[in-house]
């Protein structure tokens, strides 16, 4: 194939005439996930085409193919990533020290302050989630939602065992935090002018485990 008069080489990646390529492969890997966040997120992942998305990245479509193989892929490893993200800003609180407390609002500040960061993927993964079906990839949002749920009640299982959390059970009360953190994502993605933000949430918080909590001076219930 020739560019310019040129011969030029096409194996997956854009490649100068003179053989260079132009970026590593780590800046063009991310510049395609970028386009696709931003075009998936303002036009809808259906409405997206290749012939966008690579223009976005200033890549070619050969490119797009040898990374991610289909818009699917792409559109799959996006998920991927960023979950993956996710789940490591949770991983990396099993078996800290301190209150059962302390760890799950650390816990679930990483996870709220990584929605504000990434508001644009948020709004993507709702969209997609709430639209109707084959919009989109099929992409098992709830075996995330579930293991987010599972490591909430892990730790107020500790919190029961050890006296610091009143007896009960543990799936429920995640399922409580969970649904208040989701009101505020959702404030995050909806409103224009968030009502929820960072410390109204940990407000909201505390009044849960305020609730929670097995008082100090009171007889523990059995």
């Amino acid at each position: 194939m020739k560019e310019n008069g040129n011969p030029i080489r096409r194996e997956g990646r854009r490649v100068k005439a003179d053989g260079k390529s132009p970026k590593s492969e780590g800046p063009i890997r991310e510049a395609l996930m970028k386009a696709a966040l931003r075009q998936f997120t303002r036009r809808g992942y259906a409405a997206t085409t290749v012939r966008e998305l690579v223009e976005e990245a200033g890549v070619t479509k050969p490119v797009l193919y040898y990374y991610f193989a289909s818009k699917e892929g792409l559109f799959l490893e996006l998920m991927r990533t960023h979950f993956g993200r996710l789940g490591a800003l949770i991983d990396r609180h099993r078996g800290r020290g301190g209150s059962v407390r302390t760890r799950l609002m650390a816990m679930l500040d990483d996870g709220f302050t990584y929605v504000q960061q990434e508001r644009d993927f948020i709004r993507l993964m709702h969209a997609v989630y709430f639209g109707p079906p084959g919009e989109a990839p099929y992409f098992d949002f709830d075996a995330y939602h579930q293991r987010y749920h599972d490591q909430i009640a892990q730790l107020l299982e500790e919190g029961i065992a050890e006296g610091e959390i009143r007896p009960g059970d543990a799936g429920d009360m995640a399922w409580i935090i969970l649904g208040t953190v989701e009101i505020a994502i959702e404030d995050q993605i909806c409103s224009q002018a968030s009502r929820i933000d960072r410390e109204t949430l940990q407000r909201l918080l505390n009044l849960i485990f305020d609730g929670l909590s097995v008082s100090r001076g009171k007889d523990k219930k059995a």
